[in-house]
């Protein structure tokens, strides 16, 4: 480095440290000893430090205030999205209620008007013959454009219902869906068009696999189900494709179990409600009345699956 004697200033106290005269003698500190000058100017230093660290927090104070009060103003404004949206959601939803209502009035009701029907009739309507029906019913003779309108109005219905009656609607979608594939494995212009052709097990086979499924209760399929799943994990000679069908055909007849379940449950409900309303019965008489659940035997119930089920006496005939 460079000395006061080597250094290309020619400055032969480099090396000390500079001494402000005339502000010195300006302030009047000129007579000061050195060392005296020294620590007021270690002060002043540590005093511009400080005032320095206090405007830097000042500084991140109004930033993080700033970003609060945006933050605020962000959480207000997306709560008053929400709410303009559910107030939307719920004007749509009514519009397309009322729809529904008018179509059905005039007698030009879709499916999605009637399988609305069979979640809340209380409408004023005094047309009880609608909600005899069971929900499923009203997808029969529909043609495929038929089922791709419904299976996107249930969409629209979900997306404006949010969870309400999720449960009801994905039941419908599933038999819906489930129509539909049958439909296109026949008609020429789907790409899942079979038409001659077997596509898996034979007809007669397919009429077993009705047969079997035909009648039962939610819980006598979901006994099914868990006693076709056992026979697939044990392997061996299983025909797993017979399985396979079976299990596909059960989720639509589980679906459809479990609408029947719910329209016989809400049937009882507006009977008992009508016979309140006449003062045919009181209420404490409408809760004794109410129907208790009976649970299948386990037992018996596993030896028809057996007998339905038993591999050696199905018929198998592939392709």
């Amino acid at each position: 480095g460079y000395t006061n004697v080597d250094n290309p200033f020619g400055d032969n106290k480099l090396l000390e440290t500079f001494v402000w005269k005339k502000k010195l003698e300006k302030d009047g500190l000129s007579d000061l000893p050195a060392t005296e000058v020294e620590q007021i100017a270690r002060r002043k230093l540590e005093a511009n430090k400080q005032e320095l660290d206090k405007m830097r927090r000042r500084r991140e104070e109004r930033e993080a205030q700033k970003a609060d009060i945006e933050m605020m103003m962000r959480d207000r404004e997306s709560q008053q999205y929400a709410e303009w949206s559910k107030h939307e959601d719920k004007f749509h939803l009514q519009q397309a209620k009322l729809r529904s209502k008018i179509r059905i009035q005039e007698g030009r009701a879709k499916p999605i008007d009637l399988l609305s029907r069979c979640i809340d009739p209380s409408d004023g309507s005094d047309d009880f013959s609608i909600e005899m029906n069971e929900p499923y019913t009203y997808l029969k003779g529909l043609t495929i454009r038929d089922l791709e309108d419904l299976i996107e109005d249930i969409r629209v219905y979900r997306m404006l219902e949010g969870n309400k009656n999720s449960d009801y609607w994905d039941d419908v979608k599933v038999i819906a869906d489930d129509e539909l594939q049958k439909l296109k494995k026949y008609d020429p212009t789907s790409s899942d068009y079979v038409g001659d052709r077997r596509h898996g097990i034979h007809t007669s086979v397919m009429k077993d696999v009705i047969a079997i499924l035909k009648g039962k209760t939610h819980h006598e399929l979901a006994l099914l189900e868990t006693e076709i799943q056992k026979k697939m994990k044990q392997g061996g000679g299983v025909d797993v494709g017979y399985w396979e069908t079976l299990l596909a055909q059960l989720k639509s007849h589980m679906a459809k179990a479990r609408l029947r379940d719910r329209h016989e449950k809400m049937l009882k409900q507006r009977l008992l409600k009508m016979k309140e309303e006449q003062g045919i019965i009181d209420e404490s008489a409408s809760e004794s009345q109410a129907p208790s659940t009976s649970k299948a035997d386990p037992s018996s119930l596993d030896r028809q699956t057996s007998e339905n089920i038993d591999e050696e006496e199905k018929v198998m005939i592939w392709e």
